[in-house]
């Protein structure tokens, strides 16, 4: 088997957009319509659209070889693939054992052949292949030689056979080098030969059928035979149809049913090889390789071969052709049939070049034709040998090692995982697509889950970089178990920032593919607090700040998720623990951008609507429980409420500038300072009779009074000062403050007092 580890280039590099998405929509079809379609269907659809990519290149840029060589390889690829669906993978369900029942000595060859292949998996297999192969060879651009021999009389066709043979016959002065006779053997028994510009149409001809005999187009090699008035070579082809004795075969006693088709098939491809190997064709390459096809020989063809498909093609046709044979001719002796094994036995059959398919990888691999050589190294190509040789796991252990090999396990951050993957994006697409086929055949035989899972994620993480966010969801739907689509798409969530319609996609494709999108959610925001959570020492010094760094963002940008995918119960709870984080640490900037962000009255309006119609229901359908309704307790509403009001307050003296401040603008902030100072937090620190409330949020909320009513006491006293010039009621507020700073109430002292701020308030206030 060729080297598996040229598969190591895999790569997120930049693919056509459309053809990630035409992929991912082949996959989300078959998971919706799931049962629907069997897994060709898979494959048909990744052939559709390699085809058509093809064609779009063909039309639109042919000078782009690289390319449409790597889409004609990939739709050769889904092709073969396509094919052996049926007979590779679901080869536990194909008889196994040769049936016998109605046939006989006098059974057609056709018949005889077909139960021998039915009940012989590795002759259907070698069978589909070259006739897969030979389905794609028409894809293939014209080689070297082809394009040298477009013009000129060697490629052009004539359509009455030797004809400058038979002028020269019937003029008066005769070559004595030339056929006497025009009967087609002639050339063959004879010293003499037709005329040498006879000879050149005839290998025109006969390289034009090469190309049709490769590509199985009999149809119009027949039309091009008869044409050409080459009707002996037609009569040749014309013994690839079936033999078929519709009595014997089929039971069928009608009136007008006749035999059809060629008997003795073996004595028929023998014969044909004879003709191969005559050397009176040595200067016609192209009609000997034709008689090898026809015959099934190696030899005769392998030089005209231009590329390894072509090769494999003739590799495969002999070791089918013969190991079809061999068992063929054991029927023939276990049925007696001593008449034709007599006849087959004179003849000399085409050599066996290869005794496995694994052996015809390894030559390929090492053909002396170094194009050939180069060609066994294309990663498309060790695909292709891998689904042939039943080599797929040792294929997709070396592709889960590169993947090991090429992400590094030390970057400090996820940007450099993509920098240390290189190259061909369109081999990790394909690589994923099969393993997802494989994986539904097979589940964990051939890749294990957690190998598969990084293929994935690999693929995943390509179509994240590059904004393809909504075809996430597909990929995540074919993981196989819930806990690790939990697992794997919150990590993803974590990883990317997402604009709203970014995050509105996705979750559309989560719930059209009915993955579990809460707990999607809910984890991707438990796994953002628990990882940032040492970002956030509330053990150090506090002071206020104004900054927002990438981890507040990261915070907030996971909470977005709740709320666009209306979880507004579990939305309202991350607010909570969210903005305690923030303000805890005096984080007052990341806090505002937070509320800023969003609406916190209307998504509490939007919790009271939610339950309030839930609760009706329940009233009035027994089978909607109190579990069923999410519940925020009241204190907590009360605790977001206050949150808003401090972001009010504080969005209000950002904004406030002494030059531009009039005083309704200036009454306003001072207004809203004083409530503040009286009520932020008062309740839910005071209220003793609420037993809601547990004890260490208490502590949380005498914490936030305790960080943030110094400031505000200070930044009110700062501003009556700043503007007394203004209006001497402000000089008297100022005056006042120190009866609100003793008022027993609201303990306003205490806290100074605790933080070490009331000393330097007092100094200020008697310097003023």
């Amino acid at each position: 088997m060729n080297d598996l580890k040229s598969t190591d280039e895999i790569d997120i590099s930049m693919e056509d957009d459309n053809i990630s998405a035409n992929f991912a929509n082949v996959l989300k079809n078959f998971r919706l319509e799931f049962g629907a379609n069997d897994l060709r269907s898979i494959a048909l659809g990744f052939k559709v659209i390699t085809y058509k990519k093809l064609m779009e290149l063909y039309d639109s840029d042919p000078s782009q070889v690289d390319s449409i060589s790597n889409w004609i390889l990939e739709c050769k690829f889904w092709t073969i693939l396509e094919s052996l669906l049926d007979v590779k993978f679901n080869k536990d369900y194909i008889q196994n054992s040769l049936d016998l029942n109605d046939v006989s000595e006098y059974s057609s060859d056709t018949v005889i052949q077909d139960k021998v292949i039915s009940s012989d998996n590795e002759l259907l297999q070698l069978l589909t292949c070259i006739n897969s192969l030979s389905e794609t060879f028409k894809l293939d651009y014209p080689n070297q030689d082809d394009d040298d021999n477009n013009d000129g009389d060697e490629n052009e066709l004539q359509y009455t056979k030797w004809h400058n043979t038979l002028l020269k016959l019937n003029s008066i002065k005769t070559d004595k080098n030339l056929i006497k006779n025009l009967d087609l053997d002639s050339p063959l028994r004879t010293p003499q030969n037709v005329d040498q510009d006879d000879q050149l149409k005839d290998e025109a001809f006969f390289k034009r059928a090469f190309k049709l005999l490769m590509s199985h187009e009999f149809d119009d090699l027949k039309s091009l035979s008869e044409a050409t008035n080459n009707w002996d070579f037609s009569l040749m082809i014309a013994g690839l149809n079936d033999k078929i004795d519709p009595i014997i075969d089929l039971k069928d006693f009608s009136k007008n049913t006749i035999p059809s088709g060629v008997k003795f098939k073996i004595l028929r491809r023998r014969t044909i090889y004879q003709l191969a190997i005559n050397s009176k064709l040595n200067n016609s390459p192209y009609e000997r390789a034709c008689y090898g096809i026809l015959s099934s020989d190696f030899l005769t063809v392998n030089e005209l071969t231009s590329n390894w498909e072509e090769k494999l093609f003739i590799y495969l046709n002999n070791l089918f052709h013969n190991n079809l044979e061999n068992k063929i001719l054991k029927l023939y002796q276990d049925l007696d049939m001593n008449f034709e094994l007599n006849m087959i036995s004179k003849l000399s059959k085409p050599p066996v070049i290869s005794n496995s398919v694994d052996e015809i990888f390894n030559k390929l691999a090492n053909d002396k034709n170094q194009l050939i050589k180069d060609q066994s190294k294309h990663s498309i190509r060790v695909l292709i040998g891998s689904i042939i040789s039943d080599n797929v796991k040792l294929l997709m252990e070396n592709t889960i090692k590169s993947i090991d090999d090429l992400i590094s396990v030390e970057s400090e951050s996820e940007n450099e995982t993509g920098a240390n993957i290189t190259n061909e994006a369109y081999l990790l697409r394909i690589l994923t697509h099969l393993a997802i086929i494989l994986q539904l055949i097979y589940g964990e035989e051939i890749i294990n889950n957690d190998d598969y899972i990084k293929i994935l994620n690999c693929y995943i993480y390509r179509l994240n970089l590059y904004k393809q966010y909504e075809l996430v969801p597909v990929y995540i739907s074919f993981i196989p178990t819930q806990d690790k689509i939990i697992d794997i798409y919150s990590t993803i969530l974590l990883q990317f920032e997402y604009s709203s319609s970014d995050r509105i996609n996705q979750i559309n494709g989560i719930k059209i593919l009915n993955l579990p999108i809460e707990s999607i959610i809910r984890e991707t925001i438990e796994k953002s607090f628990k990882e940032t959570i040492n970002y956030y020492p509330t053990n150090s010094e506090i002071q206020l700040n104004y900054e927002v760094d990438l981890i507040d963002e990261k915070l907030f940008n996971t909470i977005y998720w709740s709320i666009d995918a209306g979880m507004i119960f579990d939305c309202l709870e991350a607010i909570i623990i969210l903005l305690r984080r923030f303000l805890l640490v005096g984080k007052i900037g990341s806090a505002i951008k937070f509320l800023k962000s969003i609406s916190l009255p209307q998504l509490i309006d939007n919790y009271k609507y939610e339950t309030s119609v839930l609760s009706n229901l329940k009233n009035e359908n027994n089978f909607i429980s109190d579990n069923n309704i999410p519940h925020i307790l009241d204190y907590k509403l009360h605790e977001l409420t206050q949150y808003h009001n401090l972001f009010s307050t504080f969005q209000l003296l950002l904004d406030y500038d002494y030059k531009e401040t009039n005083d309704d603008k200036l009454n306003k902030i001072i207004d809203s300072l004083y409530k503040i100072i009286k009520t932020w937090m008062f309740d839910l620190v005071n209220d003793k009779d609420d037993n809601e409330i547990i004890e260490s949020d208490i502590e949380i909320f005498e914490e936030l009074r305790r960080i943030y009513i110094p400031t505000i006491f200070n930044t009110l006293f700062d501003i009556l000062i700043e503007n007394m010039n203004k209006n001497k009621k402000f000089e008297q507020q100022a005056v006042q403050l120190v009866n609100l700073l003793a008022d027993e109430k609201f303990k306003i002292y205490d806290i100074l007092n605790s933080t070490n701020e009331l000393k330097p308030f007092l100094s200020k206030f008697a310097d003023f």
